[in-house]
């Protein structure tokens, strides 16, 4: 920036002849030596004064390139340092200098708008969009220059950060060009494109004219570019297009699916970001049956495991995001189980400050729960942990919604339910009792109403049940109530049925209590559903019988 501005003054003084020639009327050359006083007293560059705006404006709009040349190069000095919101009339200024003919003036404008677009406050993008500066800045993405190029990339990297610039841009044709310069030899322009490129996918109707068009062959070629910026920006545009169904069929089908390869390649990368943002490329991509399956065979799982014991968060959460979608698949199970993942996912339950990273580790144990890992899992202690998230006022929801789903799944196993009730009986039935009457996120309460169900389906179990604080008849009382909703009054219909099967004391507790009358209510309501009403009936009939089954 510097060398432009050292050489800017010295430019139309000798002619070849050796004789002087005035080339500067009086009024353009007071604008000049206005401008030269400013930039000698001026250590700290930034907000010039009205008078010497108006000098840069005069010279700005002059026909002369010398002079545009020493406008848009004192731009580029100002608009570096300056933080202040850049008024209109500057950057209309810039605007009308982007569409000189002049490689010099292109490049020190672009740099200007550049700079004001990235440093200065976000009312700056607002502005240089009003003034019309994205069209000419698209043009210039066609500029044989590499500078100019690299400049104009940049800046509409940085105006594509707010949603309507993002439609903007792509509906203003840049996406071609900027297809067409990701493929670029100078990696500065590369790497300012895949950054436009990236921001751009942020936006579903950018990302269906992406795939539409030919941008998923030069992404796929970006993945394997050696510059971290570029693998990083390309991986993050791969994870975004890849939330659509459709999108990640023909993401893997553009290059017959060395895309995954690719992408479990960059696992390896020195960078953490780059990781990051190849782990999520592959928990979308993993979004599909056959994707998961391919991942594990390629020996994804052998890369994804030391990322779970990655220290920086993000990467870590990444990771196990990955593991997570590739546990869905049923003959994956066995594979992550037998690769050592339990104890680093028990790790991962535990770290309270990573919560995201939570969640995801325990919706792969309710993933492996559901897939018939039931003895694993026992073995890996994952109740005692999945008790303790109950017993921590501080679990987020999320993070307990995915383990009591898990722990629902393990209490319908006979074996999985002997043991967790011998270790942990009375604690654990208290714990589910409360959340499932207290906690305030439905999707909790429901998942331990039904490892609650499942609990009461062994007799043994209803002595616990009925003495603990809350018991099981002061739950059923509240989620019976004939404002519930259809779901919790459905499911607590069906716990109360399990508690029915009981011995004779298990009934006469039932019959004594509220919630014997709510079940009459329930058996004549005409606003309940009929397979609701039914089910009422059903157990109230059992009760009244002098030895229910």
């Amino acid at each position: 920036m510097g060398r432009w501005f050292s050489c800017c003054f010295g430019r139309g003084r000798p002619k070849d002849d050796g004789i002087y020639h005035p080339l500067l009327p009086d009024d353009e050359r007071q604008a000049i030596n206005d401008l030269l006083q400013f930039f000698r007293t001026s250590v700290d560059i930034g907000q010039p004064t009205e008078e010497q705006m108006r000098s840069l404006l005069y010279v700005s709009y002059s026909e002369r390139v010398d002079l545009q040349r020493t406008a848009a190069l004192c731009f580029a000095e100002i608009s570096d340092r300056m933080r202040a919101e850049v008024k209109m009339e500057m950057v209309e200024a810039l605007v009308s200098l982007l569409q000189v003919h002049d490689v010099e003036v292109q490049q020190a404008s672009s740099l200007a708008l550049s700079n004001l677009a990235l440093k200065g406050p976000t009312v700056n993008k607002r502005t240089i969009m009003q003034a019309g500066a994205l069209r000419p800045l698209i043009s210039l993405l066609n500029s044989s220059n590499e500078d100019v190029q690299c400049n104009a990339c940049g800046c509409i990297t940085t105006l594509a950060t707010t949603e309507s610039n993002k439609r903007n841009v792509v509906e203003h044709g840049a996406l071609r060009p900027l297809l067409q310069l990701a493929r670029s030899e100078d990696p500065r322009v590369q790497r300012n494109a895949a950054g436009a490129i990236l921001n751009i996918t942020h936006i579903d109707s950018n990302r269906d004219e992406m795939v539409r068009g030919s941008a998923l062959p030069v992404l796929l070629d970006l993945l394997k570019s050696s510059d971290r910026d570029v693998q990083y920006y390309t991986a993050a545009a791969l994870s975004n297009i890849a939330v659509n169904e459709h999108h990640r069929a023909a993401i893997v089908s553009a290059n017959d699916g060395a895309v995954l390869s690719d992408l479990l390649h960059l696992l390896s990368n020195s960078s953490n970001k780059v990781k990051s943002q190849a782990c999520l490329a592959l928990r979308n991509l993993a979004s599909d049956d056959t994707n998961q399956e391919r991942i594990v065979s390629l020996g994804g799982l052998v890369l994804l495991l030391p990322l779970l014991r990655n220290q920086d968060q993000e990467t870590c959460t990444a990771a196990v995001a990955a593991v997570r979608n590739i546990s869905i698949h049923d003959g994956n199970a066995v594979h992550i189980v037998n690769g050592s993942f339990l104890p680093e996912l028990a790790v991962l339950l535990n770290k309270e400050r990573w919560p995201e990273a939570q969640c995801h580790a325990a919706g792969t144990l309710r993933n492996l729960a559901a897939e018939r890992q039931t003895a694993s899992l026992m073995k890996s202690g994952i109740v005692d942990t999945i008790m303790d998230l109950l017993d921590n006022a501080r679990c987020p929801d999320a993070v307990l919604a995915e383990s009591t789903a898990a722990l629902a799944i393990l209490c319908a196993s006979e074996d999985a339910l002997r043991e967790i009730m011998t270790k942990r009986g009375k604690p654990l039935c208290r714990a589910l009792l409360v959340r499932a009457k207290d906690n305030q996120d439905a999707e909790v309460r429901y998942n331990c109403i039904g490892a609650i169900g499942h609990i009461a389906m062994d007799s043994s179990t209803h002595e616990v049940l009925l003495s603990c604080q809350p018991s099981m008849l002061q739950l059923l009382n509240s989620l019976l109530h004939s404002q519930g909703e259809p779901a919790f009054i459905h499911l607590s219909l069906w716990v109360t049925q399990q508690l029915c099967k009981g011995g004779a004391d298990t009934l006469q507790a039932i019959r004594i209590s509220v919630v014997y009358q709510q079940l009459k209510n329930i058996e004549s309501s005409t606003d309940q559903r009929k397979e609701i009403v039914d089910l009422a009936s059903s157990i109230v009939t059992s009760l009244a019988l002098p030895e229910a089954q």
